[in-house]
Formats: structure tokens, C-alpha cells, sequence
């Protein structure tokens, strides 16, 4: 994994794209530079051990229209960012 640093503003911004349904792995790849094992990576180091298990619970039950991935998701941000 590549190091980045973040500030803890853009922390809290990834792990709001991360969590947020419509916003899929390749918006925070573009947005971020992080791939997919990256924003795992980084969820469970930003994240309390059962926050990140529910996270991670989420993130693979989804199916379809819920899928953290453009290419099968009926529903994707292409661009999100928070303001902070």
C-alpha cells in the first residue's frame, strides 16, 4: 500500500464516502488515489474494531442496486465530497 497522508478532515471525508451507499470504490480511487484493499485497509486502522466489522458486514451484503462498485451499481456517485 502506498502511503498517504491524510489530514484528519479528509479522514473523516473517506470514511464518510466509504460508508455512504451511492458512492462506490472507483469515486474514492479518483477522488482519494485509494484502491479498494486500500479503503479497507484504511477503514479498519481509522475505525474501532466492531465500527469496521460493520462496516465491512455492509459493504458485502450488498447486491445490484447496492453494490460499493460502479460497473453493477444502478445508483453511484460519481463525485462526493463533503464540505468541512
Amino acid at each position: 500500500m502506498k502511503a498517504h497522508h491524510f489530514t484528519p478532515e479528509q479522514i473523516e471525508q473517506i470514511i464518510l464516502m466509504a460508508w455512504g451507499d451511492t458512492i462506490s470504490f472507483e469515486t474514492i480511487k479518483r477522488e482519494w488515489g485509494l484502491t479498494e484493499n486500500e479503503v479497507v485497509a484504511f477503514m479498519r486502522t481509522h475505525q474501532s474494531p466492531k465500527t469496521y466489522v460493520r462496516w465491512r458486514t455492509r459493504v458485502e451484503s450488498r447486491n445490484g442496486d447496492r453494490s460499493k462498485h460502479e460497473l453493477v451499481s444502478k445508483v453511484t456517485s460519481r463525485r462526493q465530497k463533503f464540505p468541512i
